[in-house]
């Protein structure tokens, strides 16, 4: 008979493999993202390069020295010349001038040296070894006190201000320091101002004197009244960036004088 292969174990179904796929996770990132650009105030990215720090100054031994301001005058009528040299001390609070003044005939001349500041100064006179010093203070409220002294003569001035409510209007009542007779009241305004003192006359009486100057916008220039013991001197200023021109009348001599200067250049003056 014929003979047939058994199979030991019996078959096995078999399925296909299914592998699951499954999404790979992102590598992680090696630094942070750099810093977003800095925003203005409104919400925009600047793009405003710094501004590169400025170079040191070149001026070399000429660096914090103040600058020297020099000024020389001469008046016709008293053959007088006068020069004056000036400067900034102590960072601007305060400053120096001397001033020096000979005839033209010749002679010595008579150095002046002053420290002039905000509420202090101090006029040293070479020549007469005296001294004028002034000072001035705010007192409570609107209370403004101003004093002078002449270390030569010793005497002195004492003046006290106040303004009149809202109004730009201020009075002022000063005296002499000792006190000689009634204090003088002067009453100040926007364009002038007017006092009234108590005067001696040779005659060994005492009036009331009254002087007044009062100043007025006219045209392109500035006209200026003055009164003082019974006379008065008009005066009328036109000024540009070049020439100033000054015309003077004198009442009741009829005296008639004028002023001419003339800018050359920023910081030279011919008058």
């Amino acid at each position: 008979c014929p003979l047939h292969s058994v199979p030991l174990f019996p078959p096995v179904a078999t399925s296909p493999l299914r592998v699951a796929s499954r999404p790979m996770a992102a590598p992680a990132l090696l630094s942070a993202p750099p810093p977003p650009p800095p925003m203005e105030e409104d919400g925009l990215t600047s793009h405003v390069a710094p501004t590169p720090t400025p170079p040191p100054s070149k001026r070399g031994f000429l660096r914090g020295r103040p600058p020297i301001r020099v000024t020389s005058e001469f008046d016709s009528e008293r053959q007088l010349f006068s020069h004056r040299i000036s400067c900034r001390v102590l960072n601007g609070l305060a400053k120096l001038r001397l001033r020096v003044h000979h005839g033209a005939a010749g002679g010595a001349p008579t150095p002046e040296v002053a420290l002039m500041g905000r509420n202090f100064s101090a006029v040293v006179d070479t020549a007469s070894r005296g001294a004028v010093l002034r000072g001035t203070a705010d007192l409570a409220g609107s209370l403004h006190l101003s004093a002078a002294h002449n270390t030569k003569e010793g005497q002195g001035e004492v003046a006290v201000t106040t303004n009149l409510g809202d109004s730009p209007c201020e009075i002022e009542l000063s005296s002499l320091v000792p006190p000689d007779g009634l204090p003088r009241a002067t009453f100040l305004f926007p364009n002038g101002e007017v006092s009234v003192k108590e005067k001696k006359l040779d005659e060994g009486e005492k009036i009331l004197s009254v002087n007044g100057i009062v100043k007025s916008h006219i045209l392109n220039g500035v006209c200026t009244a003055l009164y003082n013991d019974n006379m008065m001197n008009i005066k009328y200023r036109y000024k540009d960036d070049e020439l100033s021109f000054i015309p003077s009348l004198t009442l009741p001599s009829n005296s008639l004088s004028f002023a001419f200067k003339r800018q050359l250049t920023p910081s030279d003056k011919f008058r």
